[in-house]
């Protein structure tokens, strides 16, 4: 793997404009969304509808960039994991000559020079709002805002590497796309509320992610599932691990169904 071959793959990334703008429009697009429309029923209605900023409302565009982003990043993982297979290109680069691994591993920084600046804009634009709208409110302190953005960041980076991992293992970007929303929508909330899985439901990535947070503007579960994911006492040296695991595993797996697949 080189620079050359990560700059490639970021600029196969960047060219698919429909792509990059779908990113663009749920993460920075969403953030903005929800504050103009608050700041709209706080003009239209003030005694019942508070500013749309400030440190009280923060929690909202975290809560937006965490599940929406997510989202977006699955996607984007999911375009990255299959997109040698969706273009029909994959034979022609596994007969280059050129590592099917280091083609693999050259994927994941190339997207997150992609999404990372993505991320970055939409939780500067989330800031910027907050305090543009606090209406007089006390506002997050830098420290907070660091910890958040952070940890946004780090669930965000977390889902969009499974993502590819399993989308590669899969070889399907429409399969991939429904198993990873349907997991963490639907079938992660349900397995965090079955009480009788005992402590098998720390190794759930919203129970990780959920004991990481720096819940620096209240607590907050982090999407669906939170509030039970926020009751179960995951240690921080276990959370880790999960996050970690939930990194490399998908990784591995993608690789070794790249290294394996017949061309």
């Amino acid at each position: 793997m080189n620079t050359r071959m990560i700059s490639a793959e970021l600029l196969r990334l960047r060219k698919n404009r429909a792509l990059t703008a779908w990113m663009f429009v749920m993460t920075t697009g969403a953030v903005a969304a929800f504050f103009l429309i608050a700041q709209g029923f706080h003009l239209n209605n003030a005694a019942q509808n508070g500013p749309a900023g400030g440190t009280a409302n923060f929690s909202h565009p975290i809560e937006i960039l965490s599940l929406i982003g997510s989202v977006a990043a699955a996607i984007l993982g999911t375009a990255v994991g299959v997109g040698d297979l969706s273009a029909g290109v994959f034979r022609d680069l596994a007969v280059t000559g050129k590592s099917r691994i280091t083609l693999f591993a050259s994927r994941v920084p190339g997207m997150l020079l992609l999404w990372v600046p993505l991320m970055v804009i939409a939780y500067a634009v989330a800031i910027v709002f907050d305090f543009a709208f606090a209406g007089g409110q006390a506002t997050p302190s830098a420290s907070a805002l660091v910890k958040d953005g952070l940890w946004v960041l780090m669930v965000t980076c977390i889902a969009l590497i499974a993502a590819m991992g399993i989308s590669a293992l899969i070889g399907s970007r429409g399969i991939s796309i429904g198993v990873l929303l349907a997991w963490q929508l639907a079938a992660t909330p349900l397995l965090l509320n079955i009480s009788v899985l005992g402590v098998t439901r720390e190794g759930l990535l919203t129970a990780a992610t959920t004991r990481v947070s720096p819940f620096s503007t209240g607590p907050r579960g982090g999407g669906p599932g939170g509030d039970a994911a926020a009751s179960l006492h995951v240690s921080l040296a276990a959370a880790i691990f999960v996050l970690v695991m939930w990194m490399l595993v998908p990784l591995a797996v993608g690789c070794w169904r790249t290294a394996t697949r017949e061309a």
